[in-house]
């Protein structure tokens, strides 16, 4: 028996060989590439050495010098080849011997003979054998090709004559395909073997692939362990392997095998090979023989216990099968129970399957009964495009198939892999089918079947958690101040137990009558309360006038929990729509409408409020009909019960179809008319009380079942509130709703003015979340109100518990703060809403305007210019923009009537001017309008009137394309209402998981090393997450972060973007141009087949890339003309780096 034996090879089976060698009591030399240098096979061989200095990776493990040299150094007294590179070279066999050490596999004549697949297929037919109709020459030329394929008819198979494992492999389905793949499968066969000749043949239309072992010695032995089916096979590469088969009888089986001994016996052949055949019902057609081991042999060696390798070595050795190895003979031989092989690979099977790279983050393995894992992969390795993508081949074995199927879909679930794609959601799919359940696969199985395609994708939400924490630990969160140090004390939250019992008056609240008899009985109900009936705002509007609407809904859940017990007695809360839709998917990571389900799931007896813009939705355009009762109508279906509808013009004809819309659902639809002006003052003369009180009727007359008077700016002095309510409630049987902002102090003082003049509910907040530009504080209200017959129902100790944790909560928000800490008086004269007082700061200071007093007095100014407008989302984000845009122009009353002849304005004005928004109270100032609208045409007549009603098919489908699976409803709408918006959010979900279960200190500021977060997700799930160390940046400006994940070490890089001017990038391929072609995936280009201003039709093969031995050909998408070549011959790209761009 051999003392030492090198193995000529890498990965898993260098791997598998070592062991065989170690049971057999013998050393294993492996050799490496440098860029194998930390490949596991090196480390659990004996000695390693390194190859190939100087030589492209792949090339090293081919230098049949390399290896003897090392063999002979190192005292090896064999060579054992593995599988692929020189397994089938007869070179190397032949080397050994001249060398005087063993090859481990058949005589060097053997690979001569089978390594010839025209030379195989005469062998074959002379024992016998039926082979598949081809070509018996060398083929040379395209000719040869074509006049076959005329001849039997397509499809037909080109292959490389020297090749296994699908490589230089294509399939031809006509002559307009042919060209292009035979030089491809061509280049693909010099590559992978080192010579381009090929063979042709027939393709057998859906054959089933089996293959029998054999194993023979050199004393005339020959026996065979039965047979494996390799039918589910991609790109002509087997995927799932099993043995036995499933479908074929006792009889069929007994032929087959005997086929392959007949042909072993034929030729003398000596060792292990393979024998691949195309069942069809009617006859086994010879493929080839694989003159080697399998990658598939594991799953013969669970059913007959023959290790197949250790044969091979001591076959070699030259030991008798039976005397000495103690193999039964043949008719002794019985397999046992069944087995599945499964090849986890790096191919991504949503992205055709191209191979991923990159570094392994984590790998914990699957164990248990019947389970065998044969791999090369740890935490920390790192996948390169140099080789193949097998990071581990995992077997199951079960008394029968079903069993062993069981068992892989358990072991494949078990799996933890991150850092690299694999195809495991694919080969779970193929478990799955109902074909492959009856073991019934043919060859063409999975491309007849899309629907495996389909994945049920299962969040990692602790890698994605990880990913995001980690970006904003080293980049952080944009208007965020990056703390040095983090307080991570946790935030006590509001528990039932603080909490004194209380009941609704009525011993129902205004939901419960709602849902019981409908909107007309609960606005009944409202009219009759001698009490004021209250809204909260602090989980919608408070926040997005106090810190730019960016309370997460992590901090709001605590909340919601206990406000039905709390506060039974609120008419509603105020918290979903408005600014708090986008900003959810813009900034805070999250979806809307998860956050309105909560609010239902937890407040089931508090009416939900949200804010609807008319025709705008929660947009800031107009949406055709049929997209705004589809929003309404899925709106009131998640959780909205209250409606507020508002026209940012008080166009009536704008709100009428919202409210039609909401009565429809049964919900309760609260016409709204926004406040300005000071219908007090001798000198207002547009928005007088007349004004409001028509705007109330028509309201009315429109169906609103109350009216909501929404005072943006908080200029509703208490006079003026005690009058306009006063005259509403003497006018009209609906209840009355009033808003307004504590932005001037008067708030409190104008909700008793209100109260005494009958108002039915007021908008308040907690005190913590109040006052300045949010709404008054409820507290402060109710007590203002002491003594008084109207004094709203609250238990004020229930309010202080909830108070005291928004407390806590605010200064989490601190750098969205407006910074308003005091009254602001001179707002009776901007006019400013204050949900846009401090959204406009952050904008001015974000572009360098340090001065906000020169913002304020510009929005003045602006406001006149517009002819004094109504100032409410979308038409105060009109004033904003343009007051910040001529500020940044040096703009003002006068010159802009000249300057601005020749200045694009900004998009929300023109679009203001062109009646996008409706149409202004008093009309447009028409010099003006000229001069922003130019030659830009204006409309009269309501905007969704002319929009053509949206496609719903046709966009979900859009929509379907783009982010490659089936939308819900939920995606729907926000793709509608934010198209770009909505997909940006969906990439950065995929990415980062349900960032809503952290804490908002780590949302906004990451980690810092030594810190520690249990982190709860999902349900009952915790992760705990240590930050140890932060690298310091590397040559490509990515920075690496040390973790510790549940006690495992775990490393991940970030890209340092404050680095990014130092940092020389590859340009990217943007995905939305089809006219920029990047690389598919990371690997070399190996072919430029155009130059700069060549003429290309679609179709035309522009780049050959090349990853891991597989070749892809980068078409042209369209017929155009190349504008500039960016990749040139040898460059080694990552996946999407820019190739070259074409224009049309």
């Amino acid at each position: 028996m051999f003392k030492k034996i090198l193995i000529a090879n890498r990965g898993e089976i260098t791997t598998r060989i070592t062991r065989a060698c170690h049971e057999l009591g013998i050393k294993a030399v492996a050799v490496y590439a440098k860029e194998d240098e930390y490949s596991a096979h090196r480390f659990a061989a004996d000695e390693a050495y390194l190859i190939g200095k100087n030589e492209q990776p792949i090339d090293a493990y081919l230098d049949i010098d390399e290896i003897i040299r090392v063999a002979k150094a190192a005292g090896a007294e064999a060579v054992h080849p593995g599988y692929g590179f020189l397994a089938e070279n007869a070179d190397l066999a032949q080397a050994c011997v001249d060398n005087g050490l063993k090859f481990i596999g058949p005589k060097p004549e053997h690979l001569r003979m089978f390594g010839d697949k025209l030379v195989a297929r005469q062998v074959a037919m002379k024992a016998g054998l039926q082979p598949i109709p081809g070509l018996t020459g060398n083929v040379t030329s395209l000719a040869q090709v074509k006049t076959f394929a005329h001849q039997y008819g397509y499809p037909i198979m080109i292959k490389a004559a020297n090749g296994g494992g699908g490589r230089g492999m294509r399939i031809v389905e006509n002559d307009q395909q042919l060209a292009a793949e035979f030089d491809q499968a061509k280049d693909e066969a010099l590559k992978s073997f080192g010579s381009d000749e090929m063979y042709v043949e027939k393709d057998i239309q859906h054959p089933k692939h089996i293959e029998v072992q054999v194993l023979a010695d050199e004393h005339g032995n020959v026996m065979h362990l039965f047979e494996r089916d390799c039918s589910v096979q991609r790109r002509h590469q087997k995927v799932v392997e099993f043995a036995p088969s499933v479908v074929l009888t006792p009889e069929r089986r007994t032929e087959v095998c005997n086929l392959a001994l007949k042909l072993m016996k034929r030729v003398h052949y000596q060792n292990a090979a393979t024998i691949e055949f195309l069942a069809t019902p009617e006859q086994f057609y010879f493929i080839e023989v694989n003159p080697r081991v399998q990658v598939e042999h594991t799953v013969t060696e669970l059913i007959t216990g023959v290790d197949i390798v250790k044969a091979q070595i001591r076959i070699a050795a030259g030991e008798d099968l039976h005397q000495d190895i103690g193999l039964p003979h043949q008719a002794d031989l019985h397999f046992h129970g069944a087995a599945i092989q499964c090849r986890v690979t790096t191919e991504d099977p949503e992205n055709n399957f191209m191979p991923d790279t990159g570094r392994v983050l984590t790998y914990h393995a699957p164990g248990g009964t019947g389970v065998r894992l044969d791999g090369n992969v740890y935490s920390g390795y790192v996948v390169t495009p140099y080789f193949d993508s097998l990071l581990v081949k995992c077997c199951t074995k079960g008394d029968d198939f079903a069993e062993a199927r069981v068992k892989m879909l358990r072991a494949l679930h078990e799996f933890r892999l991150r850092g690299v794609k694999t195809n495991i959601p694919f080969m779970v799919n193929v478990l799955r089918h109902p074909t492959f359940v009856a073991g019934n696969c043919s060859t063409t199985f999975i491309d007849e079947h899309p629907e495996l395609f389909r994945f049920d994708h299962q969040p990692d939400t602790p890698i994605q958690l990880l990913r995001y924490i980690s970006n904003v630990t080293v980049n952080g969160f944009a208007g965020v101040t990056k703390q040095k140090h983090l307080n991570s004390a946790e935030l006590p939250q509001p528990r039932y137990s603080q909490l004194q019992p209380t009941s609704a008056t009525a011993g129902k609240t205004v939901k419960d009558i709602l849902d019981e008899q409908g909107a007309t009985a609960a606005m009944d109900y409202v009219k009759k309360q001698s009490q004021v009936l209250l809204t909260d705002t602090t989980m919608r509007d408070a926040h997005q006038s106090l810190f730019a609407t960016r309370m997460r809904t992590h901090d709001m859940l605590p909340a919601m929990k206990i406000y039905d017990q709390a506060m039974p007695n609120l008419f509603s809360v105020e918290s979903w729509g408005g600014a708090t839709f986008d900003v959810c998917y813009r900034f805070l990571g999250e979806d809307p409408w998860v956050r309105l389900r909560l609010l239902k799931k937890y407040m089931p007896h508090t009416l939900q409020q949200m804010l609807l813009r008319a025709s705008n939705a929660v947009g800031y355009q107009n949406y055709p009909d049929n997209v705004l009762k589809r929003f309404i109508d899925h709106s009131a279906k998640v959780g909205v019960d209250v409606f507020r509808i508002f026209d940012s013009l008080n166009w009536i004809e704008q709100m009428q179809r919202s409210i039609e819309y909401v009565r429809e659902t049964g919900k309760i639809a609260e016409g709204t008319m926004c406040f300005t002006g000071d219908f007090l003052s001798s000198t207002e003369h547009k928005y007088t009380l007349d004004y409001y009180m028509q705007l109330a009727q028509s309201l009315i007359d429109a169906g609103a079942q109350m009216i909501g008077i929404k005072d943006m700016a908080g200029l509703l002095k208490p006079q003026a509130a005690y009058e306009l309510v006063g005259h509403l409630k003497a006018k009209f049987d609906v209840p009355i709703h009033l808003h307004t902002h504590d932005t001037t102090g008067n708030g409190v003082a104008t909700y008793v003015a209100a109260t005494k003049a009958g108002v039915d509910v007021v908008d308040v907040a907690m005190a913590a979340m109040a006052g300045t530009t949010s709404q008054p504080s409820m507290g402060t209200f109710y007590y203002a109100l002491e003594g008084d017959q109207r004094q709203p129902v609250l238990n004020m100790h229930n309010v202080e518990v909830l108070n005291q944790y928004w407390a806590g909560v605010r200064p989490l928000y601190h750098d969205f703060s407006n910074g308003i800490n005091a009254p602001q008086p001179d707002l009776y004269r901007t006019e400013m809403p204050g949900g846009q007082y401090s959204n406009l700061k952050q904008q001015a200071q974000s572009l360098g305007i340090k001065d906000f007093g020169q913002v304020k007095a510009k929005y003045r100014e602006v406001n006149q210019l517009l002819g004094d407008i109504i100032k409410v989302t979308p038409s105060s984000k009109v004033v904003g923009d343009l007051a910040i845009f001529m500020i940044q122009n040096h703009l003002d009353k006068k010159n802009i009537f000249t300057k601005g002849r020749h200045i694009d304005f900004p998009e929300s004005v023109v679009n203001f001017f062109a009646g996008d928004l409706g149409q202004p109270y008093g009309g447009f100032p028409k010099k003006l309008q000229q001069v922003v609208l130019k030659d830009h045409p204006a409309i009269t007549v309501r905007p969704g009137s002319l929009a053509k009603p949206a496609d719903f098919k046709a966009i979900k489908q859009e929509l379907t394309n783009k982010i490659k699976h089936t939308p819900s409803e939920d995606d729907l709408q926000g793709y509608l209402m934010y198209p770009k918006v909505f997909i940006d959010y969906f990439k950065n979900y995929q990415q980062y998981g349900e960032v809503m279960d952290l804490d908002t200190t780590t949302y906004f500021q990451g980690m810092r090393p030594g810190e520690v977060k249990h982190i709860q997700y999902g349900q009952g799930q915790e992760m705990i997450l240590k930050l140890d160390f932060i690298s310091t940046p590397n040559q490509d400006g990515k920075r690496t972060l040390f973790f510790e994940l549940n006690g495992r070490s775990l490393q991940l890089m970030v890209r340092d973007n404050s680095l990014k001017e130092t940092v020389k990038a590859t340009p990217q391929a943007a995905v939305d141009d089809p006219g920029q072609l990047g690389m598919p995936m990371n690997g070399t280009v190996v072919k430029v087949n155009v130059q700069v201003g060549d003429q290309v039709k679609a179709g035309d093969i522009l780049v050959v890339t090349e990853a891991m031995k597989m070749e892809s050909a980068v078409k042209a998408p369209f017929t155009g003309k190349v504008a500039k070549i960016y990749a040139s011959v040898g460059n080694h790209l990552k996946s999407q780096d820019l190739l070259l761009t074409l224009t049309k």
